[in-house]
């Protein structure tokens, strides 16, 4: 460099004592605070007095030389030091959804290091609790009425854990030094968000003060240029392959060894979550929760999916499908583990009333073998018969004379407790058969768009990409339905040969569980092991994305998920099981059961002392008293009663809303109060209030079906510029959540 180019200290605002040991010295020492900031990039106002806003062009920083950085290093990896978490210099305005999933990987597996926090001694965080609260907004976590009225119950139900007395729950010198490295001033974020005095704060208070001091807004992952909010449950359990991975999968020639091991098909029967993120119409014996029943009775009530609208549900009343025992497995295939699965594919037509209407229906068994193959005759006039698509013609349908009816009797007869229905967007099939069932395997769920939910790929890419079959080339003669329902069948059986994570490199990734199970730790006796995760949830958690946790803990309401969450972290034992209330109890831990299924809290599954290293949660009512659990077809594109604001709802019903939020917030206080130590608990809500966005895609997509078949001046709904800048506006309103991020 010639010497034009260089400045010296004097024209940088710096003397000589600025840049002398002294100060260098002094810097080094202030690292030991635990709330250095490790990454500098601000001006010290001490810096000719400039302020600390100065643009990062304009920013000057005195060089660490190569004793000072190990100095510094090996006080960031102190190995018995105490963990904390401070934001990287300002609050971030938001960060996305997958940076929590990054800072878990970070924590717990072999994730990079965050940016936008610094976490001291990492390493030193033994478990990662993240828990769900949908309808959780920050507006609540700062309401200083809901968190002052849990205090008595929530001490009382706090458990007396080896060295943690309950008398003294104070956070630690390191914690109280971080808390008030970000807080936007002297006081903690808890006395400046409940307006509390600064003096005198009860043990009680303190953990408070802990958990709400880190509130952050988070943004769920979509697409808000076509208005697509995509799902918060995968945006935090389904992580994407490390580089590494993704390319010696990619360029491995061993199928079985890199995807895994022959699965059971029963492991890929979808969850109600899964279902209803599909907008399936659920059969009432897919809940565990009556509740939730209710709630899914209602909506097909008023979507026309009821039994009065001629709908029917198969005759089946367990929420788990009737699996021969292990001593008659022997005669029969692995994967099917004695049931009976039936690939089922229908073709339809458009009738006068603007709906698809039920022409033909194929189901072929698990050999392959046509079980049943007929065309059926609409009951109303027939307006298009999609002929290119469906190969019906008027020709093919004049003599027929079976009906609807006559179909839903011999798939009643046929459909029991054993069966599994196999289709490809089945829930399409489904609606034309008016009828519910609930063991449904569906491939455009278990081969994922490369773009995840919406959206779905098309049967005839799945046969080409994985089967190197062409089908559905008929051109003007249209689809077969047996050729179609038999592509589903082998896509199935292929899957089952493959394992889960076939077809699904290009989508979505792999399992958080999976990926954090797969690393390894020493216990307790130094021994290396792997590490254990849990998924607490709502019914059967070991289906859909619960498949691949060590423990899956199933639920059937907000209080045994806080009970699960807490075995699930502190493990098994008898001076360990909660009550519904949070509170000790040396009894057993109670199992419930739905319909006369035995179902319990995952007590199959012994969890040894220590508990699980990850756990997944989510809270439920909260959601269900907000109305933020609508199915997008239970919104319509006027507004109702559902989606009345809670400032205006009837005295009556927010007063409800009131003491569920208090019942949240008490939960979420329980479980935080009994984590071990050094244990980070992440909170989020998932999305913001998605009603508004939804009543717009149906508005949207009620236009499309009708501008396909009806004039213009005709069309009873209008989507111009003007909803679809809506739409895109309602759409980044609804992906802003809320989240929390607490180290006990």
């Amino acid at each position: 460099m010639v010497e034009s180019d260089k400045r010296k200290a004097a024209e940088a605002g710096l003397s000589h004592s600025d840049l002398g040991t002294e100060q260098i010295h002094d810097d080094i020492e202030s690292l030991d605070a635990p709330n250095a900031t490790l990454v500098h990039n601000t001006k010290s106002n001490s810096m000719n007095g400039e302020s600390a806003e100065t643009p990062v062009s304009q920013e000057w920083a005195v060089a660490e030389s190569k004793s000072s950085r190990k100095k510094r290093r090996k006080i960031e990896r102190e190995p018995n030091g105490d963990p904390s978490i401070s934001f990287s210099g300002s609050r971030p305005e938001r960060v996305d959804l997958k940076a929590l999933q990054d800072l878990v990987l970070y924590i717990l597996a072999d994730g990079t290091a965050p940016t936008w926090l610094a976490v001291r001694n990492a390493k030193q965080i033994k478990k990662v609790v993240v828990l769900m609260v949908p309808a959780l907004d920050e507006t609540m976590l700062r309401d200083a009425e809901l968190w002052n009225g849990r205090t008595e119950e929530s001490m009382t139900s706090t458990i007396n854990q080896p060295g943690k007395p309950i008398s003294s729950p104070d956070p630690t010198p390191e914690d109280c030094s971080s808390a008030s490295n970000d807080a936007p001033t002297n006081h903690s974020r808890s006395q400046v968000a409940l307006n509390l005095p600064s003096t005198h704060l009860s043990p009680d208070q303190n953990l408070t003060d802990r958990l709400l001091h880190h509130i952050i807004e988070v943004r769920a992952p979509g697409d808000s240029r076509t208005g697509r909010v995509h799902s918060p449950l995968q945006g935090m359990l389904i992580a994407p392959f490390p580089e590494a991975a993704k390319q010696k999968l990619k360029n491995s020639k061993d199928d079985k060894a890199s995807h895994g091991i022959r699965t059971p098909i029963a492991d890929f029967i979808h969850s109600v979550d899964e279902l209803r993120e599909a907008e399936y119409p659920i059969h009432p014996a897919a809940f565990t929760d009556s509740s939730d029943a209710q709630l899914e009775n209602e909506r097909r009530e008023k979507t026309g999916q009821s039994h009065c609208s001629g709908w029917v549900d198969t005759h089946v009343s367990v929420f788990k499908p009737r699996i021969l025992s292990s001593s008659h497995l022997q005669a029969h295939d692995f994967l099917t583990q004695g049931l009976k699965p039936y690939a089922l594919d229908c073709e339809m037509v458009l009738t006068c009333d603007g709906k698809h209407s039920l022409a033909r229906i194929s189901l072929l068994d698990w050999t392959g073998r046509t079980v049943l193959d007929r065309y059926v005759k609409p009951a109303l006039a027939i307006q298009d018969y999609f002929t290119q698509f469906s190969g019906i013609t008027e020709k093919i349908l004049e003599d027929v004379t079976t009906t609807l009816g006559d179909i839903q009797k011999e798939l009643l007869s046929i459909l029991r407790e054993d069966t599994i229905l196999l289709g490809h967007s089945l829930e399409s099939d489904l609606n034309a058969l008016k009828m519910t069932h609930p063991f449904v395997v569906d491939t455009s769920i278990i081969y994922p768009h490369p773009r995840g939910l919406p959206l779905r790929s098309s049967l005839k890419f799945l046969a080409n990409r994985y089967l190197k079959r062409e089908i559905q080339k008929g051109g003007m003669s249209g689809h077969d339905s047996v050729e179609d329902a038999r592509a589903v069948l082998d896509l199935v059986k292929l899957k089952c040969e493959k394992g889960p994570t076939w077809g699904t490199l290009e989508a979505n990734g792999e399992s958080i569980f999976r990926r954090i199970g797969g690393t390894l730790k020493m216990d307790a006796n130094g021994e290396v092991v792997l590490k254990t995760t849990a998924m607490v949830e709502y019914g059967t958690p070991e289906r859909g994305l619960g498949r691949d946790a060590t423990y899956k803990i199933g639920c059937s309401n907000d209080d045994e998920i806080v009970q699960g969450v807490l075995r699930a972290a502190l493990g098994d034992s008898h001076e360990r099981t909660f009550t519904k209330d949070g509170s000790k109890n040396t009894a057993e831990v109670d199992s419930t059961s739905h319909d006369g299924g035995a179902k319990t809290q995952g007590l199959d599954q012994a969890i040894p002392p220590g508990g699980a290293d990850f756990i997944w949660a989510r809270l439920r009512d909260l959601e269900s008293a907000r109305g933020w659990n609508t199915l997008p077809s239970d919104i319509f594109p006027t507004p109702t009663s559902s989606s009345t604001p809670d400032a205006a709802l009837p005295n009556d019903q927010a007063e409800h809303l009131r003491d569920i939020m208090r019942q949240t917030v008490r939960r979420i206080y329980r479980i935080f109060a009994n984590l071990p130590d050094r244990t980070l608990l992440i909170l989020y809500s998932g999305t913001g209030d998605m009603r508004s966005l939804l009543r717009l895609q149906n508005l949207q997509a009620q236009f499309k079906r009708e501008f396909k078949i009806k004039k213009w001046d005709d069309i009873s709904v209008k989507w111009t510029d003007v909803e679809e800048q809506k739409m895109k506006t309602e759409c980044e309103r609804a992906r802003r959540g809320v989240g929390v991020l607490a180290l006990r």
